[in-house]
């Protein structure tokens, strides 16, 4: 009996000992992963160049027989590229981001026609006052990449072909702004410019001639002195989901009751790591730009674009 208990307690202290020689190994383990981790943001927290680039392909097809509910075949192929190049040492920083995207669509045998065109050039230095202030300079520059037509109305030139509304740099849009940013939290920033400019670039005769975006007919480029209020959003609301958002409000001083206002959201579920889904929303408001309304009546009106985009995408950078 006696042989029995100490081989009893023997056997409890063997289990014991191995239970907490696991249990710290385990700890050993992640406090050394733990360690490792910061070490490695703290390696990349004094890179003073970081840079990050998302690539993406996205395609959609509705293809439709004898289909009783109606509809009609579609086929959408869309790209994009967003990247960024950012330099940060003690108080200055300066941050550059390139958004690219472009996608067609032929639905109902109509032929491929543009869905989504950009191209979204930002650069911002800024010189920190205290932790939630900062003196900074904003370059914003928008234009896009091919031809775009009304498919309503035919071209007066050429009665074969629809009327071209946009081309590369027609329009190109180039803002400038000194001013004072506040960042309370590092998801949040606004910026508030009284120093600021915009100028608009027609740079094709045809659009030139006829006055098009506001510049004067016969001229390329329209510029205007005024203020500017800048606020963008970058959040994650929920895991693997992040909502981005950029405001631009351009108040022109010989007209301060005029209003040029860009609002862009994405909201973009991430489902692995080459796969995600957005839906974008994008809202333009310029009182010198004439569009043909739903109504068909001519005139300034708040110009909507709502997208949602499956993409195949992949990540690098440092």
């Amino acid at each position: 009996m006696r042989s029995f208990t100490v081989l009893l307690m023997a056997s409890v202290i063997s289990i014991f000992s191995f239970v907490v020689g696991n249990a710290q190994a385990d700890v050993d383990a992640i406090k050394t992963s733990d360690d490792l981790a910061k070490i490695a943001a703290l390696a990349a927290d004094s890179i003073p160049w970081k840079y990050k680039a998302v690539t993406g392909a996205g395609f959609n097809m509705v293809q439709l027989s004898n289909w009783a509910g109606g509809g009609q075949n579609s086929v959408t192929v869309r790209a994009l590229f967003l990247g960024s190049l950012d330099y940060s040492n003690n108080d200055f920083s300066w941050d550059n981001d390139l958004d690219l995207g472009y996608s067609i669509i032929n639905q109902g045998g109509q032929g491929y026609r543009k869905a989504d065109d950009r191209i979204i050039l930002t650069s911002k230095a800024s010189l920190k006052q205290n932790e939630v202030l900062r003196y900074t300079g904003l370059l914003d520059f928008r234009t896009q990449f091919a031809v775009g037509y009304n498919y309503d109305q035919h071209d007066p030139r050429d009665s074969t072909r629809f009327q071209q509304v946009s081309t590369l740099m027609a329009p190109g849009y180039l803002t400038g702004a000194l001013g004072m940013e506040w960042t309370p939290i590092k998801e949040f920033t606004f910026m508030a410019a009284p120093i600021s400019s915009r100028a608009i670039f027609v740079m094709d005769d045809y659009l030139s001639s006829i006055g098009s975006f506001g510049v004067d007919s016969g001229q390329t480029v329209k510029a205007d002195l005024g203020g500017l209020l800048n606020a963008t959003l970058d959040w994650e609301v929920f895991e693997n989901v992040r909502w981005k958002a950029r405001l631009n409000a351009f108040m022109r001083y010989r007209a301060p009751d005029l209003w040029v206002v860009t609002v862009e959201n994405a909201f973009l579920l991430k489902v692995n790591s080459f796969l995600s889904v957005g839906f974008l929303t994008d809202i333009f408001y310029d009182d010198r730009v004439p569009i043909t309304r739903d109504d068909k009546t001519v005139g300034p009106s708040t110009q909507l674009r709502n997208q949602l985009v499956i993409n195949f995408t992949h990540t690098f950078g440092n």
